[in-house]
């Protein structure tokens, strides 16, 4: 668990962390805020993306982490450069927080809060004890296939709900007004349904 807890700490934002994070436009300011090569390596793939999309204040960003106040300008910049706009920004967006956000310290945030943090982190004593099964202790920082799964299916509730949102609300628009579940919620449901394992948070 240390191992897990160093690792992501090493590429935390300082100035505003995922248990202060509650609306779109503060997810935004975060990524934005991280050095791209430091969103890459948190959130993969999707990071890269991002990162691009947020580079420079260019594209949505300009509106989101503005509240709209520059009057659709970003979107235009960001079509002007030839960048993805609109839902598919906010769908790489929010998969990259579901990657990003899995192994924050327990103990850091309040559950249930509305925040990034409760919306996407894992609990570390689930995480240690399912990647050590897998590994045999070898590996503790890789993703168990448990935990993969559950990623998958966040990953399909952000594509259904990211379309959805008009542009001009994202800034101000909370997680808790676009989501109803959370990944520990949807890993708990998986490894009872599939009767894989019994673990009880302790938390």
């Amino acid at each position: 668990m240390k191992l897990i807890m160093e690792n992501w700490r090493g590429y935390l934002n300082e100035d505003l962390d995922p248990s202060n994070i509650y609306t779109l436009g503060d997810l935004m300011q975060y990524f934005k805020n991280l050095e791209p090569s430091k969103l890459q390596k948190i959130a993969g793939k999707y990071g890269a993306v991002v990162a691009k999309a947020l580079a420079m204040g260019t594209g949505v960003a300009v509106d989101a982490t503005t509240g709209g106040a520059s009057g659709g300008l970003g979107t235009k910049l960001g079509a002007a450069a030839g960048m993805a706009v609109g839902g598919d920004v906010l769908e790489k967006l929010l998969t990259a927080a579901i990657f990003a956000f899995a192994n924050i310290p327990d103990g850091s945030y309040t559950a249930n809060d509305g925040s990034a943090a409760s919306f996407f982190d894992i609990d570390d004593s689930i995480s240690t004890f399912l990647r050590g099964m897998e590994t045999k202790c070898r590996n503790f920082l890789n993703p168990s296939i448990p935990e993969k799964e559950a990623f998958e299916k966040m990953k399909e509730i952000v594509n259904q709900v990211a379309s959805g949102i008009p542009e001009e609300e994202w800034g101000l628009k909370r997680l808790s007004d676009i989501l109803n579940t959370t990944t520990q919620r949807i890993l708990d449901a998986n490894l009872l349904q599939q009767d894989r394992i019994k673990v009880e948070p302790t938390g």
